[in-house]
């Protein structure tokens, strides 16, 4: 059935680019295929990127505001009863070491309000460019001028499954990378919706209010002491009083953690690229640790993220849990 729909579409997509092109124009043709697919892919990526600004959007045409907040104020204290339960809730004493011992409040809340999306943004663009170069390097340009602008039928039969990942090509691995990226923030995309949680920093909160002037915090003070340290401190880049962002942003779209999962993405993206230490190094020599550390020093960027977002308090310890387990099932599946 996948591979009739695949075939189906590619059918299609043969229509739109002859209709456009012209029969007889093969050159076209190829020009028109390959701008189809970047929009496509553009568009794709585009809309996945924006899946907090959607679930904002279902919520507030889907119920009302006050109902959404309960909501997410009650998964919140479910989150944190987790938490004791399992000894993982120690966000507040964590933040509280942080600004005895560092502080550089606006850096962290930069770095959460921009490196999330720029670090994904360039690693998206990266292998979407690394794609289409390998693709124009690869066209027979002299078949395309005598034949079909279009790869014959067996070039669309899918990679055996366990095929290793260096030996898929460019654009195979960008459809695989692409595919887990896409996957995963559209399950965060559902949790959004589902499982609306307050972040720690709007539970104490009693005086912040979104577009609409519904007070958006619990107002727990007594109970938590976390600390809104945009909103104390503010950031380079934004602030959540702007009006875009009240109107835009997701109040509650904390679980499970796009922050997490975007930035644990970048880096198996990196790990599956940069590709395994070459047999012919010896293992101790100095080139050898240099290749491993430019492979695997990735890992500390979804570790800072994680640590990141749990010291500004937008996230609990369980919806960076959450992110990575969503990455998992998408990279599985």
């Amino acid at each position: 059935m996948k591979r009739g729909l695949a075939l189906a579409f590619k059918q299609l997509r043969r229509k739109v680019v002859v209709g456009i092109a012209g029969p007889s124009s093969h050159q076209r043709q190829a020009v028109v295929s390959l701008a189809l697919v970047v929009l496509t892919e553009l568009a794709l990526l585009v809309l996945t990127f924006c899946t907090n600004f959607l679930s904002a959007y279902v919520h507030n045409t889907a119920e009302a505001f006050r109902g959404f907040r309960l909501r997410a104020l009650a998964n919140a204290q479910h989150v944190v009863a987790f938490e004791r339960a399992t000894g993982l809730f120690f966000e507040q004493p964590l933040q509280r070491w942080h600004d005895a011992r560092f502080g550089g409040w606006r850096f962290w809340n930069t770095y959460y309000a921009g490196v999330h999306p720029v670090v994904t943004v360039v690693f998206l663009v990266f292998i979407l460019v690394r794609m289409f170069a390998w693709k124009l390097v690869r066209v027979n340009w002299k078949r395309l001028n005598e034949g079909s602008a279009f790869e014959p039928e067996r070039a669309a039969v899918r990679a055996p499954a366990r095929v290793a990942f260096g030996e898929l090509t460019p654009a195979q691995q960008y459809r695989f990378l692409r595919a887990v990226w896409v996957l995963g923030a559209w399950l965060c995309f559902v949790g959004f919706l589902l499982v609306p949680v307050m972040p720690p920093r709007l539970l104490p909160a009693c005086d912040f209010f979104n577009s609409a002037g519904a007070n958006v915090g619990a107002c727990l003070t007594p109970e938590y002491a976390f600390v809104d340290t945009i909103g104390a401190h503010g950031s380079l880049l934004w602030d959540w009083n702007d009006e875009s962002v009240k109107t835009l942003n997701n109040p509650y779209a904390a679980f499970p953690s796009q922050h997490t999962l975007f930035a644990a993405w970048c880096a198996i993206t990196w790990i599956l690229l940069v590709g395994p230490a070459s047999p012919a190094v010896p293992a101790r020599s100095a080139r050898y640790f240099l290749r491993g550390l430019a492979r695997w020093g990735i890992v500390a960027y979804p570790l800072v993220t994680i640590y990141c977002i749990v010291i500004t308090a937008n996230h609990y310890i369980a919806d960076a849990l959450g992110g990575l387990v969503a990455l998992a099932i998408s990279y599985v599946a």
